[in-house]
């Protein structure tokens, strides 16, 4: 097979993110570093040392001790302590942090030059930031000898302290600076007792004798805000001799000082793939050991880039326990044997006591198309008696309220067979999913938060908006846009795919024991261990997941981790997320594809997931370009995934639709207010609709409350009022009985959202008369679906010979909206297109006029005439751009 091409641009999106390095500080430290004289290995006989005697080499010259110190010099690194004479509470540590505006963390180091991070952050800020309330100051020290290798507590250039002015007003200080030369000295050293002030300090010390003495009792006893900035000193010959210092290591391996730090030493949930992390990471046991300073080992990782890689365990659910069964009466070959005669699961033998089950569509909504990747697999494997292990690796997040599995094994235990326990975890599943569709539709349409700030917040989990009618919410249906300006890919079967990147392999899968991990030294249960190597080697899941995401980070494709397996992209979902083995799937077909000579890209549907397959379209072509369609009914544009938008550019659509939205919600809106425009997100969980202010009334669409907006107060149908939580639970138990009270009860809406009228930018008011006549038809899913039956009733009925009503209804009015939006923001307003568009409201009306009678002539000539009169309107738009083109 010839070389891999570089992956398509849709995949290249996906594993750029994966391809990212966080490590800055590393980079040509030790490459470039040798402990070596050059001229020494060229020359080694002449310096071998001849016998009884010591020879005399002159005076020491070693360039890469001088290397070293330039590459680091310049480095400085900054690190918040607290200090205190007394120990302090957890609280009183908490309130400290909170009222120190720094954006530091206790007890983290923190580079002051990556990315170009705190350039201001001057001894006079950094006091600034610290509270009144508490003492602050600002210790130099030296880099090098505060890494763990010397007593940082001797290696003090300079103290600055801040001294609170009582005179003078809130927030006014004055700053006290302590220096020393040389190497430094011990900090105590430079306490106020003992240290002696600069100069300006020296002048106004005996003016504010009385005054420090009032204020160092006041504040002797709080805590110390300590900024550690820690710097190389400039000259070599001081610090030199610090960094060619050997570690320190017994004979029995007990006392290792300076010894790197193993992978079982960090708090790694799952090791889950993450790809902000560092690509040598793991690989800590292979590095030997060495005779200077490693700075890559001295650097913490970002807090940035650790709240992202736990804020992304949330897009999918792996979550691994053990569970012994009480109740099971059948043996565990039975019980999958019944899960196998289950018509919707596909159970995999992996191992004798191991089985991995395929729920999938049991996690597939009713009625909706169904997904191309595999969304959820169950692994279980049998350890002793009526003791099991589970394995459930989803892409479907789970609620942070029930991450902790005691409550899911729990109700497991009780379940008499797999079945029944299978059904439990797909079921809980499918309304995560349900609830994770809404969360993904709310941050799209109010914008207050991202998808993966919903998915940690257990609130939105509870307050979930399943069942409510949002606005546009068919933005990206093909019906509500065009099919006809759209190029439509190929949809692939995903067991195709997996088919095709599956390495013929004849070999029987080799089963272990309980043993240890030869590569990481950990002993592992046997479903956690593998062959490799043709049987020479074992290598535990963890071990095998690490190399996966090394390859995959690399885009070195295929990948195989030579286990010995029968097929090795079976057993890949017990130790890999599903979210990252459907991408690497994706991305070995694509350059399978490429490697066949087939030009074009593949994407991943946003709808249902699946490998979507786009031929090349020669240039020139653009309104089949831009937008893109994929045959379960969901269309985007190419470039910035949204709503398709053709004839605008991503640019000017952005622009537009910012406006565009609040004017069109004006346009629907209660009341004849002109101050204020409110969206209210009804308490029912079903309507969302906006109101002018100021208005006496307003009254929801949904559930027909009735709501006096200057009491807030409910005022007709008493049988239903949004109770307050206490009264929700009265009433429920009996204890309380529907009156008059629910004039005393508040009206409390889900979501209410102002922006004043004044400050939302003007549209002509043609352009919003016709744009928002074709956004009403355009989403009138009843008309449409009204449209498509009595087509399909012609059909069958001979009248008509093929479905073309569908395409043409919404490629009309998706013309009439955006063609006129891009006429308006682009000011290249043309008076025939104008015109051409009005022909085709008015021919498209005929059509639908001529779809209830059955003369097939009628209908035939009203589909001519709108196809003519859309095909003009391209004609005319593609015109203005080449015209634009040439000037």
């Amino acid at each position: 097979m010839s070389s891999s091409p570089e992956p398509c641009s849709s995949c290249s999106k996906s594993i750029q993110e994966t391809t990212e390095v966080i490590s800055n500080y590393a980079e040509s430290i030790i490459d470039d570093y040798d402990v070596f004289d050059p001229e020494e290995l060229r020359n080694k006989q002449m310096f071998e040392k001849p016998r009884g005697e010591k020879r005399w080499l002159g005076r020491e010259r070693h360039r890469g001790k001088e290397r070293l110190h330039n590459s680091v010099k310049n480095r400085t690194f900054i690190e918040k302590t607290l200090k205190s004479d007394e120990p302090l509470s957890k609280n009183a540590i908490k309130r400290v942090t909170e009222t120190t505006n720094d954006q530091l963390e206790l007890n983290v180091i923190y580079s002051l030059d990556k990315k170009k991070r705190w350039q201001t952050a001057d001894t006079t800020s950094l006091l600034g930031a610290a509270p009144e309330c508490v003492n602050a100051e600002v210790v130099e020290r030296n880099a090098l000898e505060t890494c763990g290798y010397v007593h940082s507590d001797k290696s003090t250039f300079a103290v600055h302290s801040k001294q609170i002015n009582l005179n003078k007003e809130a927030g006014d200080f004055e700053v006290r600076s302590a220096t020393s030369s040389g190497k430094g000295q011990h900090y105590s050293n430079f306490s106020p007792k003992t240290r002696e002030f600069s100069k300006e300090a020296s002048a106004r010390k005996m003016n504010t004798q009385v005054e420090d003495h009032v204020l160092e009792k006041e504040v002797e006893h709080q805590p110390t805000v300590s900024y550690n900035i820690y710097k190389t000193h400039p000259s070599r010959e001081v610090v030199g001799s610090q960094m060619f210092k050997p570690k320190v290591l017994s004979k029995s391996g007990r006392h290792r000082v300076n010894q790197k730090l193993e992978l079982e030493d960090y708090d790694d949930d799952d090791k889950e793939f993450d790809e902000d992390e560092d690509e040598t990471e793991g690989n800590f046991e292979q590095t030997p050991p060495q005779c200077v300073l490693d700075l890559s080992a001295c650097i913490i990782e970002n807090r940035d880039k650790k709240s992202r890689k736990h804020g992304r365990k949330d897009c999918y659910m792996f979550e691994e326990f053990e569970i012994t069964f009480s109740n099971q009466e059948e043996t565990f070959e039975h019980q999958i044997d019944e899960l196998r005669r289950e018509c919707k699961l596909i159970v995999k033998d992996l191992r004798p006591t191991q089985y991995l089950i395929d729920a999938s569509e049991w996690c597939q909504l009713d009625g909706e198309v169904k997904d191309g990747e595999i969304t959820t697999v169950i692994v279980i494997t049998h350890l002793k008696k009526n003791t099991y292990n589970f394995l459930i690796n989803s892409t479907i997040p789970i609620s942070p309220a029930d991450r902790n599995l005691e409550k899911l094994i729990k109700r497991l235990s009780y379940v008499k067979t797999f079945k029944e326990a299978v059904s439990k975890i797909t079921s809980d599943i499918l309304t995560n999913r349900r609830t994770f569709d809404t969360m993904r539709m709310s941050s799209m349409f109010y914008g207050r938060k991202t998808v993966s700030d919903l998915l940690q917040d257990p609130e939105e989990w509870e307050n979930q908006l399943v069942n409510l009618k949002w606005p546009n919410q068919h933005y990206n249906a093909t019906w509500a846009n065009s099919e006809e300006l759209s190029q439509v890919g190929a949809k692939l079967e995903w067991n195709d795919l997996c088919a095709t990147i599956k390495k013929e392999n004849r070999l029987k899968t080799g089963y272990t024991s309980d043993d240890m991990c030869e590569l990481c030294h950990q002993r592992k249960r046997s479903h956690e261990l593998f062959l490799v190597d043709d049987e020479n080697k074992l290598k535990c899941t963890e071990c095998l997941r690490e190399e996966f995401y090394r390859e995959l980070r690399a885009r070195r494709v295929p990948i195989d981790l030579k286990t010995d397996t029968a097929d090795e992209l079976e057993y890949l979902p017990t130790f890999i997320p599903l979210t990252i083995l459907n991408l690497y799937v994706r991305m070995v077909s694509e350059t399978i594809y490429k490697d066949l000579g087939a030009a074009g890209d593949f994407e991943k549907c946003p709808s249902c997931k699946s490998a979507v397959f786009f031929k090349e379209i020669p240039s020139g072509n653009e309104k089949k370009s831009q937008n893109r369609s994929c045959p379960c009914g969901y269309s985007w544009c190419k470039h910035c995934g949204r709503v398709p938008h053709w004839p605008m550019k991503c640019g000017e659509y952005a622009e537009w639709e910012e406006k565009w939205l609040l004017r069109y919600a004006m346009r629907h809106a209660q009341g004849t207010g002109t101050d204020t425009l409110l969206q209210v997100t009804c308490s029912c969980a079903k309507e969302v609709y906006h109101v002018l202010l100021p208005e006496e009334f307003i009254e929801c669409p949904g559930c027909k409350t009735n709501v006096n907006m200057n009491t807030m107060r409910t005022v007709w149908k008493h049988y239903y009022y949004p109770f307050d939580p206490i009264l929700r639970k009265y009433i429920k138990k009996g204890y309380y009985v529907i009156g008059e009270d629910y004039k005393k009860s508040p009206y409390v809406p889900r979501a209410k959202v102002y922006t004043e009228i004044v400050k939302i930018p003007g549209i002509r008011a043609s352009v919003i008369e016709i744009c928002g006549d074709a956004r009403d038809i355009r989403y009138d899913i009843h008309s449409r679906n009204r449209a498509v039956n009595r087509e399909h009733i012609l059909i069958r009925k001979k009248v008509m010979e093929r479905e073309v009503v569908e395409n043409l209804l919404g490629t009309s009015v998706y013309l009439v909206e955006n063609v006129t939006a891009w006429m308006y923001m682009s000011s290249q307003y043309d008076r025939n297109v104008k015109k051409t568009l009005e022909s085709v409201m008015e021919n498209r009306k005929n059509l639908l006029s001529s779809l209830e009678g059955e003369d097939s002539e009628a209908i035939s000539e009203c589909i001519n005439k709108l196809r003519k009169d859309i095909n003009n309107v391209v004609t005319a738009v593609e015109k203005k751009f080449s015209e634009a083109q040439d000037l």
